[in-house]
């Protein structure tokens, strides 16, 4: 295909503002040097030498709850628990010292937690991490460590000295171990960490979530941490054309700077060298280049050498892809000048049963799960996500709206990040920005979510002065804003108006220095305020599950509407019971009002649930994004006089079920998803009920059917043909427990980890879609158990036991590499079934 629609130069276009036909554009950028795009199960640390991204994940010791002295290098922690990062204390079992009077106490949740619903029960409190490690300090060099994350309030010891404090969980920071090291290289590393009062309006875990790197190069000069960036200024027929900036730290006459770019083969497409100066800049041209797009995400390596004649001293390797990117209220988003609908999902960053901690396979999955659902867009909420997780985001071509606060100066829990912003936005913005900025996948940056302070005059100000700070430390995206609502806007006798906002524009003291405007929860204002503001380039930052069939129709005939996040694409743990339904007597107007209590652990809102299975939302968008002609679902019958009510956030509990034992006679309801215009359900070849599906029921539509035993079927027609089938047959009992591994490498190294699904089966081995089933795992070989459990959104248990029970069915075991290769055999039991096994082969570490 040509690439002359391309033909477009981002020095000729007004970057990060808006022109006169609102056009916006982005391009690809390369990350700095040192940031690492997560770590390989097989590079462990182990004598440490010269060089740059050094593993230093292992060998760590742990002590929960306070610990006097315990920063001085002399101190005993010879009772402390032996560990390997990445680690997330607060997904572990309560111990009982911690566990309050009358709390009632289910693995790591209890009722009385500080931070209820918000954490999802789990506690947080006071952790100490000790390493002792061999390494001497170059001659006139230099040692740097780099923290992926912390959550959250964190403390830094070297040999007794304190080395440096941070407070923000998610971002990265680094401190400069060089004047510290001990003379002899026997050094001894403390880290303290406090997660203390009520910080978080969701579950963010507790400790050393991510990895850790250790940066040791022979001399003072170096390429500055996140100083490499390469932006992709034009493409056409001839090539793409990037300009490479690179900033250096202690450079002197005697050095060179090389730059090489190599394919995903390695073979080598550009390079380019020069003399070295504090700041450079240099134009370079890629051939026939293969441009990153969500369906093709064709990836590239930048390699930046700061060498003293033939010596490298500094090596920075990053990928990066080249693409284009477009935004305006006429055309919409276009990638490389194709028109692009954001099919995108809100998510937070835990990992399921793993809590907060960042297992690079466990990032890959959760990318690779959403994007088998048809989604090719996340919204990470409300922060920074791991550098594996982006990494993940760009070999499987998921758009990112990357988000960097929640709160700025006006608190929304007594001891969030309100408590810093003045202090440390400016760094913090800084370290999001450019640690990131090479991911082809980041398309955008958000600066912030639904803001409290934001249509006052000292919001709009603040909203200014973060995004000149975003253009400035890269001008090649724009910026957005998640608002749940604008200054000036009432209803009055049912039509809206508008007065004048802080801004001095109509309605535009949120907006006004925003290049997207991201609504949340807004769909009725829309087409409103399009009228109003043609040029704006709208975005749903936020939505209800139950909008989508409606925002999807809006958002398919509107250019200027660019696309929806839905909140959420995936469960997590916290937020607990905002979403599902909620059975009652009579009925409710204000489902808002049906919040949770213990002991509900997750939100319970997303398409996808805690341990990857489908829910019956996601059936429904499978529908909406073209994935599937046709999906069915049964409702949970419900006892006399009693009705199911979904929450805000929530749906009915359905299931892709015909097996209701006990309900036989009994009317049940079934939805069904179609592109059909018409569906009938067929009970055991019988025609019990047929719909007409119209323009005005968005692809969706109820029928009722008495419940016998049986094969239930949907046939979707459209112009008098079928269209599709679907077909729902009643089970028989359980017989067995059946393990089936993910297709996934499954290294032996520690930071390998493998996910195995188990279901409870009838005898003709069809998995059962409501079975509660006691299970126990055991593991032969070279793997221990990382966790086990199921998506159960209340609290029944720990997820480090090797007993758990299925809900839906279903559980999920997840195991981790010993640092040995060989044989691991995995087995699961559970009175009365056929015991379920599993044979995996991990290589060596």
């Amino acid at each position: 295909m040509s690439n002359d629609k391309l033909r477009v130069d981002r020095r000729e276009v007004l970057v990060g503002g808006v022109g006169a036909a609102g056009l916006l554009l982005t391009a690809s950028v390369v990350g700095a040097a040192g940031a690492a795009g997560g770590a390989s199960g097989r590079a462990q640390a182990g004598t440490l030498g010269l060089g740059r991204g050094q593993v230093f994940d292992l060998g760590w010791r742990f002590h929960r709850g306070p610990a006097a002295g315990a920063e001085a290098a002399g101190f005993d922690d010879a009772g402390w628990r032996a560990l390997d990062l990445p680690h997330d204390w607060s997904i572990e079992d309560l111990p009982a010292s911690e566990v309050p009077a009358g709390a009632k106490v289910a693995g790591p949740f209890n009722s009385l937690a500080e931070g209820r619903t918000d954490s999802g029960f789990a506690v947080g409190g006071e952790g100490w991490y000790r390493k002792r490690f061999a390494l001497q300090a170059p001659a006139g060099g230099r040692v740097e460590i780099l923290f992926e994350g912390i959550y959250c309030g964190s403390d830094v010891w070297l040999n007794g000295q304190h080395v440096g404090a941070h407070f923000e969980g998610y971002t990265p920071i680094a401190y400069d171990l060089t004047p510290h090291l001990a003379a002899n290289g026997d050094n001894v590393l403390a880290v303290r960490v406090r997660n203390l009062g009520k910080n978080s309006r969701w579950y963010s875990g507790s400790g050393i979530h991510r990895h850790v790197w250790l940066d040791v190069l022979p001399e003072q000069a170096r390429i500055a941490r996140w100083g490499v960036s390469v932006a992709t200024q034009r493409v056409t027929d001839a090539g793409a054309e990037l300009e490479l900036r690179t900033r250096l730290e202690g450079a002197d006459a005697g050095l060179t700077v090389s730059w090489q770019v190599r394919d995903v083969n390695g073979a080598r497409v550009a390079t380019a060298t020069a003399a070295a100066s504090a700041e450079l800049q240099q134009p370079l041209r890629v051939a026939a280049p293969r441009l990153w797009s969500p369906e093709s995400p064709a990836l590239y390596t930048l390699e930046t050498e700061l060498r003293r004649g033939a010596t490298v001293l500094d090596r920075s390797v990053v990928p990066f892809g080249m693409r284009i990117v477009t935004f305006d209220a006429l055309h919409g988003m276009r990638i490389n000048g194709v028109g692009t609908k954001l099919r995108g999902g809100c998510i937070h960053h835990d990992n399921g049963l793993l809590g907060a901690a960042s297992f690079d396979a466990a990032e890959d999955r959760k990318v690779q799960l959403l994007k088998a659902r048809g989604y090719n867009a996340v919204r990470p909420s409300h922060n920074l996500f791991s550098p594996a997780f982006l990494s993940a985001c760009d070999r499987h071509g998921m758009l990112v709206i990357e988000e960097t606060f929640d709160v700025w100066r006006k608190p929304k829990r007594p001891q969030d990040y309100s408590q810093h912003f003045d202090a440390d936005w400016r760094a913090d913005l800084a370290a999001i920005v450019l640690s990131t900025r090479h991911h082809p996948s980041i398309v955008a940056w958000s600066i912030g979510n639904e803001i409290p302070e934001r249509n006052t005059p000292e919001g709009v100000e603040t909203q200014w002065q973060l995004v000149n700070e975003i253009h400035r430390l890269d001008p090649t995206r724009p910026c957005t804003a998640a608002i749940n609502g604008f200054a000036g806007k009432q209803v009055v006798a049912g039509e809206q108006t508008a007065r004048r906002g802080a801004a001095g524009e109509l309605d535009q003291a949120s907006a006004v220095f925003l290049d997207l405007v991201g609504y949340n929860y807004k769909l009725a204002d829309y087409e409103d305020d399009h009228r109003r503001f043609p040029a704006r380039v709208f975005l749903g930052t936020e939505s209800f599950p139950k909008e989508a069939a409606a925002i999807w129709a809006l958002t398919e005939r509107s250019p200027w509407l660019i696309g929806d996040f839905v909140w959420t694409a995936m469960d997590y743990l916290g937020e607990a019971g905002i979403g599902g339904s909620i059975v009652i007597t009579g009925k409710t107007s204000n489902p808002l009002a049906m919040m949770s209590a213990w002991p509900w652990i997750n939100a319970f809102c997303g398409d996808v649930d805690l341990i990857g299975q489908q829910k019956a939302q996601s059936y429904a968008r499978d529908v909406l994004w073209g994935k599937s002609l046709l999906e069915m679902v049964v409702r949970r019958p419900m006892p006399e006089g009693k009705t199911d009510v979904p929450r805000q956030w929530g749906w009915h509990d359905e299931l892709k079920s015909w097996t209701w034992p006990g309900s036989e006679g009994k009317t049940l309801t079934v939805s069904a998803y179609t592109a059909g215009d018409r569906v009938d359900l067929l009970l055991n070849g019988r025609q019990v009920a047929s719909k007409a599906v119209t323009a005005a029921d968005l692809k969706q539509v109820q029928l009722t059917v008495d419940y016998a035993p049986g094969v239930l079927e949907a046939v979707a027609w459209r112009n008098g043909a079928v269209l599709a089938r679907q077909k729902l047959q009643t089970l028989g009992a359980a017989v067995a427990v059946r393990v089936t591994p993910e297709p996934a490498r499954t290294g032996a190294a520690r930071g390998d980890i493998s996910h195995l699904n188990i279901a409870i089966v009838d005898a003709q081995g069809r998995a059962l879609p409501d079975a509660a089933q006691n299970v126990e795992l055991s593991i032969t070989g070279p793997a221990e158990l990382l966790a086990f459990g199921s998506a159960n959104p209340y609290a029944v248990g720990s997820f480090k036991s090797s007993q758990a029970q299925t809900w839906q069915g279903r559980a999920l075991a997840i195991l981790r590499g010993t640092g040995r290769g060989g044989a691991v055999r995995v087995t699961v039991q559970s009175a009365g079934l056929q015991m379920g096994t599993a044979r995996l082969f991990h290589g060596h570490g």
